[in-house]
């Protein structure tokens, strides 16, 4: 009889428990599915609007984003039951977020299926292969020893650098001459701080577009490298740092200033560099068919690898492809990824090409 006054007890203590419990779940439920419904109905509208971009280039810029709005609007309608009610309320949620994933699915499954493409194999007929890496080696990195390990380790031909800021240069610049001994460096404002380096001789094109030419106010700079190969043949290299897509006029200058610059260069034609621009936008899109470039960087995210969180810099999981590889008449790319971590919020860009379709 006791024990079973003290189960009656027990269980009386734990309804009386959950009756203040299920009051908060309920509340929590219904504010995590206001939310994730607001989410949903947000990534919907910024799907279309991205869509609509071609109309206005501040629509454009909701696709710099269509990765994250995809992958929200796959999970979205994987849960309508969960979120939603059976009746009118579901059939619109349907019929807006359906909307948003045909928009974002139009813009962003294109872009991920020609990432799957394969590249040409490597040439039999003796022509040259080139390593190129071009990375945004991040301001706030300071390691740039480890950063020249890891140059080394990947031993490439090449090397463009951007957010090359007097610290970095003052200690890594010295580090690669041994090796790298044909080299141009950049001063300027925010985004023109770049350089190159090469192990193969280049003469440069000076047209006021880099070195200490470039007053404190200009915020881009590139460079314009000739090189003559062994067999040859030759391609001239350009290399540059854009900045982010607003100012959306500022973009569009300088997109426009880019591509009257490349469209007065002939023959075989590399350019790379961050351009703080994703493929999944008109704009971009529309400077690669004013310059009759092609696009050799295919569903490539490389920003952000670190993230400021837990009061300090992170790992993070690389959602934006803002870093490009772009080629013209005759420039055949073989192998092109993304490299290891380096202490920079960029991955780097590490391809090999050949000059020669």
């Amino acid at each position: 009889m006791a024990r079973w006054k003290s189960r009656r007890v027990r269980s009386a203590g734990a309804r009386w428990i959950w009756s203040d419990v299920n009051p908060i779940l309920r509340a929590l439920s219904q504010l995590f599915r206001r939310v994730a419904l607001g989410v949903a109905y947000g990534a919907a509208g910024g799907a279309i609007l991205g869509f609509l971009g071609f109309a206005s280039p501040y629509l454009d810029i909701f696709n710099h984003f269509q990765l994250l709005l995809f992958l929200t609007l796959v999970a979205a309608l994987a849960a309508t039951q969960l979120l939603t009610r059976a009746g009118v309320a579901r059939n619109l949620f349907v019929a807006v977020v359906a909307t948003g994933f045909v928009a974002s699915a139009a813009i962003f499954v294109p872009e991920a299926i020609s990432g799957l493409a394969l590249r040409p194999a490597l040439p039999i007929d003796g022509r040259p292969v080139l390593t190129v890496m071009t990375h945004n080696i991040f301001g706030m990195n300071y390691d740039m020893v480890g950063f020249d390990r890891y140059v080394a380790s990947v031993d490439p031909d090449i090397v463009a650098l951007q957010e090359f800021f007097p610290e970095q240069r003052e200690e890594l610049t010295p580090l690669l001459s041994a090796r790298y001994p044909f080299q141009v460096i950049c001063e300027g404002g925010k985004r023109a701080n770049i350089g190159l380096f090469s192990k193969l001789p280049f003469a440069q094109t000076v047209d006021g577009a880099c070195a200490k030419e470039l007053a404190d106010g200009e915020r881009t700079a590139h460079i314009i490298a000739h090189f003559s190969l062994e067999n040859g043949a030759a391609f001239t290299l350009v290399t540059t740092h854009l900045d982010w897509p607003v100012p959306v006029q500022r973009q569009r200058d300088e997109y426009a200033t880019l591509a009257s610059v490349l469209n007065g260069i002939d023959g075989p034609l590399l350019l790379m560099g961050d351009f703080n621009s994703t493929p999944w936008s008109y704009a971009q899109r529309g400077f690669v068919a004013a310059t009759g470039l092609t696009r050799q960087t295919r569903n490539l995210p490389t920003f952000p690898a670190l993230w400021w969180y837990a009061n300090d810099w992170r790992p993070a999981l690389p959602v934006l492809p803002l870093d490009q590889v772009m080629t013209r008449n005759g420039i055949t790319v073989h192998s092109l990824a993304t490299g290891a971590m380096t202490g920079s919020d960029h991955l780097p860009v590490v391809f090999t090409f050949s000059v020669g379709e």
